[in-house]
């Protein structure tokens, strides 16, 4: 709650009641308000712009990248079909048990060689095999190593005479096969095979990434990943997901899933599937580049628009602002201010008229404050020389009696007190005395009174040894004390009480008067504190609660004072309150 009510006090003191600043945020949501809308507008449309555009471009060489690799397949059918145009092929399958042992040798070694020969045809091919359906028997090369084996497994796909693709997505590679036909029975009597990796397909690959967070795969018809060159985290659920998302959208050849966008291509009669994978990110580079484009626009923008307006609002606002800074400061009785007169137009009417009226007011305060002071030292001096008549005869009439009745020391106690009294009265040092002083003479009077009162009065004196360096007027606690006695018991029958208690709190200092006297009726007690409150000076010599209100006020400021409060035939208490200052009076 405090926090907010700051705030609220720094937004209204710095913006709501500054005509500078007023003016710098109209200026600034005036120039801001149509440029950021036309920001977010551009930024809307740009990201669709090149969202579109990379959508366009990637599935452009997506097509342009499975008609290179179904062209490369198809010259590995071409390689594979060229190895088969060869008449010595047919007799080397079907004739081994039937000729001598060196042509055996030799049919083997015509095998081997024509193996090895499509072994080497290319780097990604993996293993050549052929076999023989009529001797049983199957010749591969693979590892740059050749193995005879016995095979005795049934021919398949007997009829087909195209060739033969299959993929093995856990040796990431593809087969080709060919069945190879007698030409004078058409009988199925061997097959070739060749075994190629997918590795044929990394500059591919390479060409078809913009950038490293992009991925390129290949994908079987059951989602089974068959070429993967980033290793990307793909299970295989994922994959089959994506698989069967990518059936079903056949037409538009991309998908949006998990904040990546997915472009394919499928291949091979479908039996494979190119895939691209491009994070959301990556895709909307272009406009981040264009965002971030527009942002220095706007920051560059903002900077110029807020010095324009600080220029702008410092031209208009800067002479009006100064003027309000000097009326502050007059405000604080600083009547010593420059004001800068040599304007012509109508804030520089108001400044000299503003100037001539300071200096008016300036000569009025002089000859008011001259005439103040005069006033108060008159009512001190004043002071300082008044004694209340009636309270010297009755104590001269108690010294009579006590020097009847008594010894001799009694009264010279009581001499001295009074003496004491006198000289603090008519020592001149200034009207601001140590509390401690003070005190020391309210004790000289109390023993007076108490002397003259007897067991009719009680008296409760506490003084805080924390004030004891604080400032007080000359003469201000014995006024008020003198009025419980003269107006308060002197028609009382019953014992009276007086309660003095002076103590620090805080930063102030606090003294409370309090009687049991006869009190004061409603009437009486407002009467008192209006005179209290208004300003009327003093008109007579008494020495009361008006002029002791008076002083601290005029030397401490109007939020010190006295405060009163009685109840007739009950109490009266009488509150001084003035703050704590520590000062050297000799």
């Amino acid at each position: 709650m405090r926090f907010r009510s700051r705030v609220k006090h720094y937004f209204n003191k710095y913006v709501i009641e500054s005509i500078k600043h007023k003016l710098m945020g109209t200026l600034l949501l005036v120039m801001m308000v149509p440029l950021l809308i036309f920001m977010l507008i551009s930024t809307h449309i740009s990201r669709g712009t090149v969202e579109s555009s990379e959508i366009s471009s990637n599935l452009s060489r997506m097509e342009l990248s499975k008609s290179y690799i179904e062209e490369q397949m198809y010259w590995y059918n071409d390689f594979l079909f060229s190895a088969l145009v060869d008449e010595k092929l047919v007799p080397s399958i079907t004739t081994v048990d039937n000729i001598s042992s060196i042509n055996a040798f030799n049919t083997q070694s015509y095998l081997k060689d024509k193996l090895f020969g499509l072994y080497n045809g290319s780097d990604d091919i993996l293993s050549v095999s052929l076999v023989s359906y009529e001797d049983h028997r199957l010749y591969k090369v693979e590892k740059n190593d050749f193995y005879v084996s016995n095979d005795i497994s049934s021919p398949s796909n007997q009829n087909q005479k195209d060739a033969i693709f299959n993929v093995d997505p856990a040796t990431e590679s593809f087969s080709l096969a060919r069945n190879i036909y007698r030409f004078e029975d058409q009988k199925l009597v061997g097959r070739l095979e060749i075994q190629v990796m997918f590795s044929f397909m990394d500059h591919i690959a390479e060409n078809l990434q913009s950038n490293e967070e992009e991925s390129v795969l290949l994908l079987d018809y059951n989602g089974n990943l068959l070429f993967n060159p980033d290793q990307l985290d793909m299970k295989r659920e994922i994959s089959k997901d994506i698989s069967n998302e990518i059936i079903s959208s056949q037409e538009s050849h991309y998908l949006k899933k998990d904040k990546n966008y997915y472009f394919f291509q499928e291949m091979m009669n479908g039996k494979i599937i190119l895939l691209k994978v491009v994070p959301k990110e990556m895709m909307m580079v272009g406009a981040v580049y264009i965002g971030q484009s527009g942002l220095v626009i706007l920051i560059i923008s903002i900077f110029l628009t807020v010095l324009l307006s600080i220029i702008v609002s410092n031209q208009v606002a800067k002479p009006i602002v100064a003027l309000s800074k000097t009326m502050e400061h007059v405000e604080e009785t600083n009547f010593n201010v420059q004001i800068n007169d040599r304007r012509t137009d109508e804030i520089g009417i108001l400044q000299r008229k503003y100037k001539e009226m300071i200096e008016r007011i300036r000569e009025l305060i002089e000859k008011d404050y001259k005439r103040e002071m005069e006033n108060r030292d008159a009512q001190f001096l004043a002071l300082q020389a008044q004694i209340n008549p009636h309270f010297l005869y009755n104590t001269l009439q108690v010294i009579s009696g006590m020097a009847l009745k008594k010894q001799a020391k009694d009264m010279y106690q009581m001499t001295q007190r009074l003496a004491n009294m006198f000289r603090y009265i008519t020592n001149k040092r200034g009207d601001l005395v140590p509390i401690r002083e003070e005190v020391s003479h309210l004790k000289n009077y109390l023993y007076i009174q108490k002397v003259r009162f007897g067991e009719n009065i009680s008296i409760h004196l506490f003084v805080d040894e924390a004030v004891n360096d604080g400032v007080i007027p000359l003469l201000s606690l014995q006024p008020i004390i003198e009025n419980s006695f003269k107006h308060g018991f002197e028609s009382q029958i019953e014992k009276g009480r007086i309660k003095i208690d002076i103590q620090k709190i805080f930063d102030e200092i606090e003294i409370v008067i309090e009687d049991n006297g006869v009190g004061m009726s409603s009437f009486v007690l407002d009467e008192i504190r209006r005179k209290l409150l208004i300003d009327e000076g003093t008109q007579n010599r008494s020495i009361g609660l008006k002029n002791v209100d008076a002083r601290l006020k005029l030397y401490f400021g109007n939020e010190y004072g006295i405060e009163l409060y009685s109840k007739e035939a009950e109490y009266t208490r009488v509150i001084l309150r003035l703050p704590y200052i520590q000062r050297d009076v000799n």
